[in-house]
């Protein structure tokens, strides 16, 4: 069974018509709890000051804090963690683009006009015609933005998707159909042991990168390596010999590594 991403906005649907396809297809669905639930197991946190929902960050705010690069780090350690498994239906938080490179994942697009969306919100959630409208105006704005600055790219980019579906003219059930059947042709596959452990490896150094981070440690001066799901290999440069020994423990302790490789130069400033 191949790994099925989709990609929606406010008022098109896409939590009800993934739990429909996960459902047809007796596979797992990861939407927002699901993804937070993994970075809890997994070890990680997402800083709590920064939501991303709402914009992508500034200029200064991204001098001032590394929330936003956590949270990108957790995110995206998440995703991998969930697609690994193999067979899940992931909603979002760009998994169209972490895993395009892989030829077993499948990407679908949910589209629906402005006033189809506006109206869905007034049935189903009871907000007034210009409440939703402000509702949807601000979700799309704040998701490009997002998606713009954590992959510079435009999340509207055709080629992103695999299967682009109009919600104006059918019903849940169809799009859900129409979906389940496209991933049940002979010309989608199940991804291979060797995509899975890509997934997993990927994983890996996202929460690396993290918890360098999170413990102070300039990661440009870095390069995170991951050859073996349980082995790192960190080479680059670092300031000092204390630092070095701390990037060795923070890695060392990251969860699911218990091998650590560390091939660093210490920086010589010239003055």
């Amino acid at each position: 069974m191949p790994l099925i991403t989709l990609t929606a906005g406010v008022g098109t649907k896409g939590n009800e018509i993934a739990q429909l396809v996960a459902s047809k297809l007796g596979i797992g669905f990861s939407g927002d709890n699901e993804l937070k639930s993994i970075v809890t197991e997994t070890g990680m946190s997402i800083p709590s000051e920064y939501n991303f929902d709402l914009h992508a960050p500034g200029f200064w705010e991204r001098l001032r804090s590394r929330a936003p690069q956590l949270y990108l780090d957790a995110m995206q350690a998440a995703v991998y963690e969930i697609a690994r498994r193999g067979d899940e239906v992931i909603i979002g938080h760009g998994s169209q683009l972490l895993l395009r490179d892989f030829d077993c994942a499948f990407h679908v697009r949910l589209l629906s006009d402005f006033d189809h969306r506006v109206e869905h919100l007034v049935s189903r959630q009871g907000l007034n015609r210009e409440a939703a409208s402000d509702l949807i105006a601000k979700y799309d704005k704040g998701q490009k933005e997002f998606f713009r600055y954590a992959f510079r790219e435009d999340m509207d980019t055709a080629a992103l998707y695999d299967l682009s579906l109009n919600l104006n003219k059918m019903k849940s059930q169809t799009i859900a159909n129409l979906i389940v059947e496209a991933v049940q042709s002979d010309d989608i596959q199940s991804c291979p042991l060797d995509a899975l452990s890509s997934m997993q490896r990927l994983a890996q150094e996202r929460k690396i990168h993290a918890e360098l981070l999170k413990n102070n440690i300039d990661v440009s001066t870095l390069n995170i390596a991951v050859p073996e799901v349980d082995k790192a290999h960190i080479t680059g440069a670092a300031v000092s010999q204390e630092e070095m020994e701390r990037i060795f423990e923070i890695v060392r302790n990251v969860n699911g590594i218990s091998h650590v490789d560390v091939d660093l130069a210490v920086w010589i400033y010239a003055f």
